[in-house]
């Protein structure tokens, strides 16, 4: 099996929407020149001298005012924590255009996050473009925690691009409570303690219409990327869809899905070697885990040393769809004999579809679930799948 081949999965869309970007960034340096920048609101950059303050100021100002604040390029130390709380309803374009500078995290409370936005109010039409690299160095919270913990507030209509961030002590990003109808595109989130970025419910707050573009999650003490619910335990955000980019190396599932009914769509993204804290072959193992209903399309997993058996299991209880899917392996994994595209599992009545897929299928018994696969190679419980034919069976 060719290694790049698997790379190649997501990589079309991947290179349209970084050519996009590329296209926009002209337009954004224009509208620097008639922007403040942060050292107008005391910033030193040296890397040394604790910036925190002079970003909190120039946050507030940018919501106030409805201006984008410059970051020149340059390192910048954070000793405490970039604190943006609303102050009333913010619904015009605001925030931060970066030039390539990079957030060094000097923080020494355990658990402070390193940039803090919190809604009170209604706030839209926050920007974080450009080029911001968050540095971190495993003692702080949080890289980005944007929130709005209610029912009556709400932080929506927003837009992060060009974001990278590391060595994080929580999660790299965390988007938290009533927060939605927003984009992340172009962004990199890697080596963090816990998730590289989560979704969560929380405070009764609805987390939903997320547009996640061409964006890796890489090397995570946990999930690459996690939908969740921290106020119960099953149920998460809604209509979260990923296109493009990848998830490699994470000691958990290269996603993780805790989204009850709700449905997820991933369309040509990449896996490699997740659930680094499993063994190959593990029945348990998968580079992506969902409750609920998934829809897949021109995905790929790959595997050698993870213990990623599967590129999806978990629960279904609707329709999970797969189309033109893939699931291959080499090294420890392909000497396993169970690397295979999907275990079939759910309640009774749910379904599983899979049209042009690579990779077979496993099943747990007695489930009652029933699976069709069309025009698909690998392995399944009744026999070889093979291309121009239909095969279909009950778990």
């Amino acid at each position: 099996m060719d290694r790049r081949s698997f790379f190649a999965a997501g990589s079309g869309l991947a290179a349209a929407a970084a050519g996009a970007a590329g296209l926009a960034r002209p337009a954004h340096a224009a509208a620097a020149r008639n922007t403040p920048t942060v050292f107008d609101f005391g910033a030193v950059g040296d890397g040394h001298t604790d910036d925190s303050r002079a970003f909190s100021k120039a946050l507030q100002h940018a919501a106030a005012n409805a201006v984008l604040v410059v970051v020149p390029a340059g390192h910048y130390a954070v000793a405490n924590t970039i604190a943006f709380k609303s102050e009333g309803n913010v619904g015009q374009g605001w925030g931060l255009l970066c030039e390539g500078a990079t957030l060094v995290s000097q923080i020494e409370k355990p658990g402070a996050d390193v940039m803090s936005l919190a809604s009170w109010h209604t706030v839209r039409y926050f920007k974080l473009i450009g080029s911001l690299s968050i540095v971190g160095t495993g003692r702080e919270g949080n890289g980005l925690h944007i929130m709005a913990l209610g029912t009556a507030e709400g932080f929506y209509n927003f837009l992060i691009d060009g974001l990278s961030v590391e060595r994080c002590g929580g999660h790299g990003g965390l988007l938290e409570g009533n927060v939605f109808e927003c984009t992340i595109a172009n962004s990199y989130f890697q080596d963090m303690r816990q998730n590289g970025f989560t979704l969560a419910q929380s405070h009764k707050g609805i987390i939903s219409t997320v547009n996640i573009m061409n964006c890796f999650f890489n090397q995570n003490g946990q999930y690459g990327l996690a939908t969740t619910n921290f106020d119960e335990k099953y149920g998460g955000p809604t209509d979260v869809r990923v296109y493009g980019g990848y998830a490699r190396d994470n000691q958990g599932f290269g996603f993780y899905y805790n989204n009850g009914i709700a449905q997820a769509s991933l369309i040509q993204v990449g896996f490699e070697n997740n659930c680094r804290s499993r063994k190959p072959g593990d029945p348990e193992g998968a580079h992506v885990y969902g409750l609920g209903s998934m829809r897949m399309k021109d995905c790929a997993g790959y595997n050698q040393t993870g213990g990623a058996t599967y590129l999806l299991r978990g629960w279904c209880n609707a329709l999970t769809y797969l189309d033109g899917c893939t699931q291959g392996a080499d090294a420890a994994m392909k000497e396993t004999g169970k690397s295979r595209l999907i275990q079939v599992n759910g309640q009774r009545g749910a379904h599983v579809y899979l049209v042009g897929c690579a990779g077979g299928l496993d099943v747990v018994s007695g489930c009652g679930v029933t699976w069709e696969a069309k025009n698909c190679i690998g392995p399944s419980p009744t026999g070889p799948l093979r291309l121009a034919e239909t095969t279909t069976g009950t778990a």
